[in-house]
């Protein structure tokens, strides 16, 4: 099978110094009437200029303070989130509820989602996630269904953008065969792409554009077997039949998924985050499992 696109990259561990300097800076210059009031104590030599050392340490500290909260809740959501990656499952999020807050963050709004999350291995449960919702993604949110990583037990969900596409049908979903020489589209087909999906995060694979897999022949046997499987429902492109006409869409438009690396290298990136404390023993346990079942 052949996937047109790009080679992917693996996950990178979040840093909390790297988090907290740019924040700390940003709240800095915000508050730099804080620094200033400092400098001018320690320079200008008059009386009645102590209110300027109060007010200064005051407006400072409290610059600090920002800057440490706002980096600890960035650096744990960026833990979370990699966590997830890194052992989660993947799961259907039905969207019950849409709700706009009127806040936006760098012209982004921020909108309120009701959702029901079902999955393989998941009780289904309800969860409400406040989220950045682009323009260009929210055309996604009418198909009322995202693609989700969980963590079973603690029930935290990381939204799966990319993979929501797929499932929303704001993107194509065609597979190539190299085997037969055909084309096999399954847009809209949630319960495959969902399977699909799933393979691919198994295997370390992020969906992000489109790419070739046949750098990892069992990633590609798992794909191209629900890929057959489901292809009784869809007719080959470039075929005409009842299931779809004979025009189809343009090679150019071919998504599907990213780059696979390879099972010692996941096992790798399980070791360091197991190190570096992102992930319990337990979950570690879990991953490590799903690697070598992929070998």
């Amino acid at each position: 099978m052949s996937m047109f696109g790009v080679e992917g990259t693996g996950p990178r561990f979040p840093s909390y110094l790297r988090t907290f300097l740019p924040t700390f800076l940003f709240v800095m210059v915000c508050g730099i009437v804080g620094p200033i009031f400092l400098l001018m104590y320690f320079v200008i030599d008059e009386p009645d200029t102590g209110w300027m050392l109060w007010s200064g340490l005051g407006i400072t500290i409290l610059d600090v303070v920002i800057a440490v909260v706002v980096s600890t809740a960035v650096s744990r959501s960026r833990v979370r989130a990699t966590r997830l990656r890194a052992t989660g499952v993947v799961a259907v999020a039905y969207i019950r509820s849409i709700e706009q807050t009127n806040v936006t963050v760098n012209d982004q709004p921020l909108m309120r989602l009701g959702l029901r999350v079902e999955g393989r291995g998941v009780v289904p449960f309800d969860k409400v996630i406040t989220a950045r919702v682009p323009m260009y993604r929210q055309p996604m949110l009418h198909a009322r269904r995202l693609a989700v990583l969980v963590d079973p037990e603690t029930q935290e969900i990381e939204v799966d953008w990319q993979g929501s596409a797929l499932l929303a049908g704001t993107v194509p979903a065609v597979f190539s065969s190299s085997a037969d020489g055909r084309t096999y589209d399954l847009t809209g087909n949630v319960e495959a792409l969902t399977e699909i999906i799933s393979i691919l995060h198994r295997h370390g694979i992020r969906v992000q554009g489109s790419v070739d897999l046949r750098s990892d022949p069992v990633a590609r046997r798992e794909v191209m077997d629900v890929v057959m499987r489901s292809s009784g429902a869809v007719t080959p492109v470039g075929v005409a039949g009842p299931a779809r006409s004979a025009v189809t869409p343009p090679l150019s438009a071919v998504t599907s998924a990213a780059s696979a690396r390879g099972p010692e290298q996941r096992l790798a990136e399980l070791d360091a985050l197991r190190g570096r404390g992102v992930i319990t023993d337990e979950e570690y346990a879990a991953a490590r499992k799903r690697a070598i079942d992929a070998l």
